[in-house]
């Protein structure tokens, strides 16, 4: 779920390379590194976004830069138009993996282990610390850290706070759970949406899963671009949400779905790479006319993200949805295209060690969920120090950026990642020794059990 770690795939095994042209997710049993490359992308880039929100105008954080600049704002917008929905795309598509090798039921039970524990602990762990170093800069605040957690750490104003928009008071100050929102979003997301996942995936919804495959093959663009109206239509009516990335939180219930939808059949993903060109071009052309409206609203005065009108934020969805459909299509043209080159050693081929790329993309995909835990803190604490620096705003973006990342990671690889009991706290999975299984998935943002495997082939679940 971000998907956890491991849902990309299953076993994990080695899986010949396919015909040209064969699409990768009609594999059995094979892993989508590609995907766990994406993801984490995703994940990393978040650091650079959150990072610019601190020096961008006409948006409030836990830290502002005293100058702020309204080239940080466009980058902001370009970047909230296809970050979060991409992640619940690819969190979907996990989803789906997952459930290749689990029933339901188990797939409800891991859900909660790997998305409700380590919410839970961000809440009383991670997320204090922001609004208490926000509430530093005021000059009478002067409440030590201990009142102010307990005060935090309000369980019904907490209870409250969750609902849509939702945030609770404490002291006369609003508060809400920072980046959390996305963990609770998406287990909320995959215990409304489990019974249709477990129809679409048996033998009552695979033909209608079939049918919708061979319309998107067939009609290509006209397909895709109609899964945007949607999110269009939703965003319409309820508008962006600031405190959820930019977009109303029920809109990414659609990406989300159409993720499982994409990793139910190949055939999607060839729409996608059909798609791709004229959905690069519906991207530009939206987010520029964005661009030139949002100058007009903040030239009036007004606040972005506050009471926009419904034509920008059907215009987001469209350009929302046309960026991922870009993404995920060059994506998929690249991937495709690299596995389908013929092997360059001749057959049988000895055994060769894994390319660097692989092993990378499966360090990702177990450290994705702790680095999206522990990114934000880390940020708002570097960037209390860094905004005091006499410095121009580049080099201290640049600092703030270089800084938080390789102090996130340092703290996944020394305080997580080598403990048990911070693995299960953070959504890992215990770790597993390579001679325990062909591939351990580790994290969570989708962990699927080993597929086994028989005279060193895979074999599907």
């Amino acid at each position: 779920m971000l998907a956890p770690p491991g849902d990309s795939g299953g076993s994990g095994g080695h899986v010949t390379a396919p015909a040209a042209g064969r699409p990768l997710s009609g594999l059995p049993g094979g892993r989508r590194p590609e995907f766990d490359v994406m993801r984490a992308f995703v994940v990393a880039g978040l650091v650079v976004f959150h990072s610019a929100v601190v020096f961008a105008s006409g948006a409030s954080w836990f830290v502002k830069d005293p100058r702020p600049s309204g080239g940080f704002t466009i980058f902001l917008l370009w970047g909230s138009l296809w970050g979060m929905p991409l992640l619940f795309l690819v969190s979907g598509m996990g989803a789906r993996y997952s459930m290749r090798t689990r029933p339901a039921a188990a797939f409800a039970r891991e859900r909660l282990a790997r998305l409700l524990v380590p919410f839970t602990v961000g809440l009383a762990v991670l997320v204090p610390p922001m609004f208490y170093i926000g509430r530093l800069g005021q000059p009478a605040f002067h409440e030590p850290y201990w009142r102010f957690w307990l005060s935090f750490v309000n369980v019904p104003a907490l209870a409250r706070g969750l609902l849509p928009r939702g945030s609770w008071t404490s002291g006369g100050v609003n508060y809400d759970p920072a980046h959390l929102w996305f963990l609770y979003v998406l287990l909320v997301f995959s215990a409304a949406l489990l019974p249709l996942f477990a129809y679409l995936r048996g033998p009552r919804g695979m033909p209608l899963v079939s049918r919708l495959a061979g319309s998107a093959e067939r009609h290509g663009a006209v397909v895709v671009f109609a899964a945007a109206i949607p999110m269009m239509g939703v965003e319409a009516v309820f508008g962006p949400d600031v405190n959820t990335g930019g977009w109303e939180r029920v809109v990414y219930v659609f990406p989300f779905l159409y993720g499982f939808l994409i990793a139910s059949d190949p055939r999607f993903e060839t729409a996608l790479r059909r798609s791709r060109r004229p959905a690069l071009a519906v991207a530009c052309a939206a987010t520029g006319a964005l661009v030139a409206w949002a100058g007009a609203i903040n030239a009036s005065g007004n606040v972005l993200g506050a009471g926009v009108p419904p034509g920008w934020s059907a215009l987001q969805g469209l350009a929302g949805w046309a960026w991922i459909v870009a993404i995920m299509g060059f994506a998929g043209s690249l991937a495709a295209r690299r596995d389908s080159r013929p092997p360059i050693t001749p057959s049988p081929a000895p055994a060769v060690p894994r390319p660097r790329w692989r092993r990378a993309a499966r360090y990702a995909n177990e450290a994705v969920l702790p680095f999206y835990l522990l990114h934000e803190p880390v940020i708002v604490a570097a960037a209390w120090l860094i905004v005091r620096w006499h410095a121009p705003i580049a080099g201290k973006y640049a600092a703030l950026a270089i800084v938080s990342f390789a102090a996130t990671l340092g703290l996944y690889e020394t305080l997580v990642r080598r403990f048990r009991v911070t693995r299960l706290l953070f959504g890992m999975k215990p770790a597993i020794k390579p001679s325990d299984a062909n591939d351990p998935a580790g994290g969570h943002l989708s962990a699927s059990a080993p597929v086994k495997t028989h005279q060193g082939r895979p074999r599907p679940a």
